[in-house]
């Protein structure tokens, strides 16, 4: 298993999509990071006359918008390397060079999930811990302390394992077009129920409830932006308790439970269960 991990990475670390993915991003901290240099402008006197607790809440959805798009890169990134991680190998022909060796199936799948898993995690840390540390130097008054900060990237590497499993699950069962049109309509879906659970929850009238029902069935689809919600909480509670991120358009009113939780640790074994069962019995 450890060995088709390594394998994996080597594979992984070699491909055009991941130099490609490595350049936008470079591109996209750039761009981000002259945008803060713009808000956090000292010459500016609208901003310099904006008291401190707006100035703070603008800050929180500048540091939330820069962490939103990085998931897109992320999720981008999955799909693009992870769609074709069995299912390519299986349309190639490589699986049979591989499953010679004395390699059960369960384990090739398990060790490419490991394999993608670490170069992911590894690249989603580095985001996240950039577009924190371009806030930090750019002198933002929003509290970041370690503990928040920590445990907002356990949560914020959280949603890319949960896709990515998604991803490893699919690709052991079917095509790679058809693994990388499910994860990108399924991360749609997740995306659009988010909000329409959010507008719900603003509201009191009978239509809301409905949207809050549309959006609590999506998350269980796919669960990726629950987690965004509570990374956001998480990072974003000052030392004095009060959440700013609840205010602004990528708050959320509700945070999600515990519970919720437990469904996703069964959510991404299950997956990961399904498709190495899957895989097992698959005809090559």
């Amino acid at each position: 298993m450890l060995t088709m991990a390594k394998y994996t990475i080597k594979e992984m670390i070699k491909k055009r999509a991941f130099l490609l993915i490595a350049i936008l991003t470079v591109g996209y901290l750039f761009i981000y990071g002259y945008g803060l240099s713009l808000a956090f402008d000292g010459n500016n006197q609208v901003i310099n006359n904006t008291p401190d607790v707006a100035k703070i809440l603008l800050e929180s959805q500048l540091l939330s918008i820069g962490l939103y798009f990085s998931n897109f890169i992320i999720a981008f990134l999955i799909v693009l390397t992870s769609a074709g991680a069995i299912s390519g190998d299986v349309e190639s022909g490589a699986i049979y060079a591989v499953l010679a060796k004395p390699i059960k199936r369960h384990e090739y799948v398990l060790g490419k999930f490991i394999g993608l898993l670490t170069i992911i995690v590894v690249y989603s840390t580095l985001l996240f811990l950039s577009i924190i540390g371009l806030n930090i130097a750019f002198g933002t008054k929003i509290y970041l302390g370690l503990g928040n900060v920590f445990r907002a990237l356990f949560f914020f590497n959280l949603g890319p394992v949960v896709l990515l499993s998604l991803v490893i699950a699919s690709s052991s069962v079917m095509s790679t077009v058809n693994t990388g049109i499910l994860a990108v309509m399924a991360y749609g879906i997740a995306m659009i129920g988010d909000v329409l659970e959010q507008s719900g929850a603003v509201f009191s009238n009978a239509s809301a409830q409905s949207l809050i029902n549309i959006g609590i069935i999506t998350s269980l689809i796919l669960p990726t932006n629950v987690i965004f919600r509570k990374m956001n909480a998480v990072l974003l509670t000052q030392n004095t308790g009060l959440i700013f991120i609840t205010q602004g358009p990528l708050g959320g009113t509700s945070q999600p439970s515990p519970i919720m939780f437990v469904y996703i640790a069964l959510y991404i074994c299950f997956l990961l269960y399904y498709g190495t069962k899957k895989f097992e019995k698959r005809n090559l």
